[in-house]
């Protein structure tokens, strides 16, 4: 039997455990340290096989997939500009989902709206046309000095092509890869980047199920694949 089986075997016997209960386990079948135990169990973790329940405990509970939340100014701002912008490629989301996985809570009562980077401008127009307090890829320093985030407005980004994305109810939002990418990637996002951003990852990976795959080639196409592998492997 192999050391992840044998993980495998001991998590199907109880609802939870902790290291030191799995290497008692385990030790008494084959020679292996903790650090190694540890190994497999982040390796069974990113393959969906064992969750990480809370700080240093583990288990088979199963994770939920991430579902974005659609509030009813989402869908009405969606079917607005679908309405306006038949012809291209529409995406939106809500800051308050990003606010769910960080670590040092703040607030977020931004909109997100991704539409193909030749159309930024006049969608942003549009919107500011109709008095809505829109802001049109706003970089870090821009973020910093004029945007105040515990304030209703929207933000217009440029959606990158094939980016991970799917229909909730009708409305084209982004997944959970997507968004633990851009936070990374994005400039206006700069505010979650470094120590908060290895946090929101951590929780990101207890909380739900993460294709890997899927965010990694995602992450390729924004260049900065070796970043977010770095802080998938962040060990606490």
């Amino acid at each position: 039997m192999s050391t992840a089986d044998l993980i495998l075997d001991f998590a199907n016997s109880r609802n939870s455990f902790t290291l030191c209960e799995l290497a008692g386990y385990v030790h008494d079948r084959e020679n292996i340290s903790d650090s190694g135990l540890l190994w497999h169990i982040r390796k069974l973790i990113k393959q969906n096989q064992l969750s990480r329940l809370s700080r240093g405990l583990y288990g088979k509970q199963a994770k939920s997939d991430f579902m974005p939340s659609l509030t009813e100014d989402l869908r009405n701002l969606y079917a607005d500009l679908t309405r306006a912008f038949p012809l291209i490629y529409i995406v939106v989301y809500s800051g308050n989902d990003i606010n769910s996985l960080q670590h040092h809570l703040s607030a977020n009562n931004a909109i997100y709206v991704e539409v193909p980077k030749g159309a930024t401008e006049a969608v942003f127009h549009y919107l500011a046309d109709k008095k809505i307090r829109a802001y049109h890829r706003p970089t870090e320093d821009f973020m910093s000095d004029y945007v105040d985030l515990a304030e209703k407005s929207v933000i217009v980004k440029a959606l990158t092509t094939e980016a991970p994305i799917k229909a909730v109810d009708g409305v084209m939002m982004p997944t959970l890869e997507k968004i633990l990418v851009d936070i990374n990637a994005d400039p206006d996002f700069y505010y979650l980047q470094g120590n908060e951003a290895f946090n929101i990852m951590q929780n990101a990976l207890s909380l739900y199920s993460i294709n890997t795959p899927k965010m990694l080639r995602y992450a390729s196409r924004r260049g900065i694949r070796e970043t977010m592998l770095t802080i998938l492997n962040y060990k606490d």
